[in-house]
């Protein structure tokens, strides 16, 4: 009777480490180091809050990497666009009630005297 064998493993394909997309210079197996594609939305974020960026270029930088980040920093930019709408709203209810308080002072003064 013949012997028969095993068919041959096939080899493990060697992944050549590629530079991580963030900019933090390591090295990964893939795009990004575990972690970083965060890291590269929260730095976008940052450079369109300080107007470094527009939100447009952001996304096309974004989209280079792929399509879930593009959608991620979307997301990212939408929630921190209402935080910015919601702190001015909070400032112009505090203006307008101190400026309030001041007429209501300013009015008690003038009876008063």
């Amino acid at each position: 009777m013949a012997k028969t064998t095993a068919p041959a493993k096939p080899a493990k394909k060697t992944v050549e480490p590629t530079p991580c997309l963030c900019g933090c210079g390591e090295n990964s197996k893939g795009k990004f180091r575990p972690g970083h594609d965060a890291r590269m939305c929260s730095q976008l974020a940052k450079r369109v809050e300080a107007r470094e960026l527009t939100r447009a270029k952001a996304l096309a930088e974004a989209g280079k990497a792929s399509e879930a980040l593009k959608n991620k920093l979307a997301t990212m930019l939408d929630n921190q666009a209402k935080r910015f709408k919601e702190r001015g709203d909070r400032a112009v209810a505090r203006a307008q009630a101190k400026a309030a308080r001041a007429a209501a002072r300013s009015g008690d003064e003038k009876v008063s005297a």
